[in-house]
């Protein structure tokens, strides 16, 4: 029973560092992108680089049909991930369950 709850502990105190750690790396490339943005829009204003936006979103904006198909095939994946998830996790339950 001490293992369990020494399982149980371990767990929460590593679930909560990982989600501060993943919380404050959000919030630092968030506030690095923001960053670099404003100073590619404002060297850009000042004439000092040139970016062509439209070039930029052409790939993305000029094939809907691939962004479509893309997505769907990333939906199938899902589905398929989650129903061989759920049965790993049936699985093991089960097991555990016959032999304790």
């Amino acid at each position: 029973m001490a293992l369990l709850g020494e399982g149980i502990v371990q767990g929460l105190v590593l679930g909560v560092v990982f989600g501060l750690l993943l919380k404050l790396a959000t919030k630092a490339v968030k506030t690095f992108l923001l960053v670099f943005f404003l100073a590619v829009k404002w060297l850009e204003a000042r004439h000092i680089v040139i970016v062509d936006w439209h070039r930029l979103t052409n790939g993305v904006l000029g094939s809907e049909e691939l962004v479509i198909n893309q997505a769907t095939e990333l939906v199938e994946s899902l589905i398929e991930m989650g129903a061989f998830g759920a049965a790993l996790v049936g699985g093991f339950y089960l097991a555990h369950r016959l032999t304790t």
